[in-house]
């Protein structure tokens, strides 16, 4: 399966990511959901076993449009929001409002709206930190645990301490500077984010049109700012210099899946992030792709997560 190129309509860039996730699964539903003092807006499709989809920085729910289809026809119920401060989500305008607690806070809320008791969950970047402490703290709400180039947020402040990955890390340190960021990533169009993000994407991956999808949300008054918080509020400057956090180990099934080629997450955080599980996780190594995984190798993640998760149902 590959990218597609889609004409960008006038208006409302959040609608547009909503009709083309429909575009790639029939049947999408989009709605809002009280999670404790936000709403979270949602993509929905399907019946059965709940999968929690997960976005990263920075993106949208729109990020799983290629996996929405496969966990349906699965059998599975696939949820994807737009995390706290993405998208058509609520956005709270403090920094604080973004520390882990509040957005694992918000998993576990979403767990729970679903009337399931548990649900599968799936993420990949900032999705995956928030995926990893859910089921570090609560993994009883956690039936399978599957992550998509994201550390174990304990992993990744260990190998903060490494010149290597501080070398790759290096736009951790840039997002903390307020304005200056926001003014350097929307520069031009966002010439800066769409090269040195999605310009790391396989040719032809992740196509212009769905850049502009994400650039239109972060285009809103706030979103980029709120998006930058994620790294604010959880990963200051000084806390390069200190102890890592400590975490409960994972128990529940656990499967990375692992672009080699990422360019900011190096191999040495796929590593020590095994470390943090009990027993044995699967691994899948994806030679050759980057970052966004998937979306850029969506078929191959697809082949990976849906017998992972149906195995376990």
């Amino acid at each position: 399966m590959t990218s597609h190129s889609h004409s960008r309509p006038p208006g409302d860039g959040l609608t547009w990511a909503v009709s083309l996730a429909v575009a790639y699964c029939p049947g999408v539903a989009r709605e809002r959901i009280k999670v404790g003092d936000v709403r979270l807006a949602v993509d929905r499709v399907g019946s059965g076993p709940p999968v929690i989809l997960l976005h990263g920085f920075p993106e949208l729910a729109y990020s799983w449009r290629y996996q929405l289809s496969a966990l349906e026809a699965a059998g599975f119920e696939a949820v994807a929001p737009d995390l706290r401060g993405y998208g058509e989500s609520d956005r709270p305008k403090a920094v604080e409002d973004y520390r882990i607690q509040k957005l694992a806070g918000d998993v576990m809320g979403l767990i729970d709206a679903l009337g399931e008791g548990s649900a599968h969950l799936v993420g990949h970047d900032w999705g995956g930190s928030l995926a990893w402490v859910t089921a570090a703290v609560r993994p009883e709400l956690v039936r399978s645990l599957t992550i998509l180039n994201s550390p174990h947020p304990v992993a990744s402040a260990e190998a903060r301490q490494i010149p290597e990955q501080q070398r790759k890390s290096w736009y951790m340190l840039l997002f903390q500077f307020v304005g200056v960021a926001e003014a350097w990533l929307s520069n031009d169009d966002f010439a800066n984010l769409r090269s040195a993000l999605y310009g790391t994407a396989k040719d032809g991956a992740i196509s212009k049109a769905d850049e502009d999808v994400f650039i239109d949300a972060l285009s809103e008054e706030g979103a980029l700012t709120a998006a930058l918080n994620y790294y604010r509020a959880n990963i200051p400057p000084a806390s390069w210099l200190k102890p890592p956090p400590d975490l409960p180990p994972i128990t529940v099934p656990t499967h990375i899946i692992w672009g080699e080629a990422d360019a900011y997450m190096g191999e040495i955080l796929l590593e020590r992030s095994i470390t943090k599980i009990e027993g044995d996780p699967q691994v899948t190594r994806l030679p050759g792709v980057s970052h966004w995984v998937q979306q850029e190798a969506p078929d191959q993640v697809n082949a990976a997560l849906v017998p992972f998760i149906k195995g376990l149902s």
